[in-house]
């Protein structure tokens, strides 16, 4: 995690943003212990077309 922040720091990235399956707690976890929260913001829509992918971002510091 620590590689992808700093290539994207050097980038000139200020926030890096991804997209979780909702269910997916322990990935939720993982990403929650690295420092990011839920943005709030509606995801891709899933194959089963009420489902919404779970949108996280991290400020980069």
């Amino acid at each position: 995690m620590s590689a992808v922040e700093t290539w994207n720091r050097q980038s000139g990235a200020t926030t890096l943003k991804l997209a979780v399956l909702p269910d997916n707690g322990h990935a939720i976890a993982f990403y929650q212990r690295h420092g990011f929260s839920a943005t709030g913001e509606l995801g891709d829509l899933l194959s089963d077309g009420v489902t919404r992918e779970h949108v996280m971002a991290k400020a980069l510091l």
